[in-house]
């Protein structure tokens, strides 16, 4: 998707929270310091969270992070995250006419400040058959949906286990990493059927 100025900022600070699965107020600030290597070539970025004090090193598995780092001398441009989500949201809505699945309802709850909003009158927000709130996907993403999105990703390879993946998350607790892998059922139903066909290519015997 062709952006210019603030919007392909936005889009590629977005891109290094995807790559790097880290929160905004890490990924935002990231400097050429933060580019390095490991003992034996590969290329890593070296982080302390700010909200945990957790050091990080995060394996560079997409080249498209290098690209977007080396484009600004590895110094990701500070944006402010009111900034980022509103110009992300403006992205995605004008890009879900290319891709629909962007465009689908999702039930969400409304922020305190929303409430407020459709209380006084000001606003009226979309509401399904339950009552329930609903917005489009385009709308529901935020800076923190990149991290949700990374470590998500990184399961879907299933390529790492979750030892692996922590430690590049900066997760300490199991359960709470785990409750950030966002999958849909058909997601699910889909890695299931993957793993039954790589067992029975294997010469196993199917499960019933």
């Amino acid at each position: 998707m062709p952006l210019k100025g603030e919007d392909a900022i936005v889009r590629d600070v977005f891109l290094v929270g995807c790559y790097t699965c880290q929160r905004y107020s890490d990924y935002s600030v990231l400097t050429a310091n933060n580019f390095t290597t490991t003992a034996r070539g590969n290329k890593v970025v070296r982080l302390i969270q700010k909200k945990t004090n957790t050091p990080v090193v995060v394996p560079i598995m997409n080249d498209n992070l290098l690209r977007i780092a080396e484009h600004y001398d590895f110094n990701i441009p500070e944006v402010s995250d009111v900034i980022l989500n509103r110009y992300i949201k403006g992205i995605l809505r004008r890009l879900s006419e290319e891709v629909p699945s962007l465009r689908q309802t999702e039930i969400t709850k409304l922020t305190m400040r929303e409430r407020a909003m459709e209380e006084r009158g000001d606003v009226k927000f979309m509401r399904n058959e339950d009552g329930d709130v609903i917005k489009y996907r385009y709308d529901l993403v935020t800076s923190h949906t990149a991290r949700r999105s990374g470590i998500t990703n990184l399961y879907l390879t299933g390529l790492f286990d979750i030892v692996q993946m922590m430690s590049i998350s900066g997760h300490k607790d199991q359960r709470t990493f785990l409750e950030y892998i966002k999958l849909s059922s058909d997601e699910i139903a889909d890695k299931i059927m993957e793993k039954l066909r790589q067992s029975e290519n294997a010469g196993n015997e199917g499960l019933f």
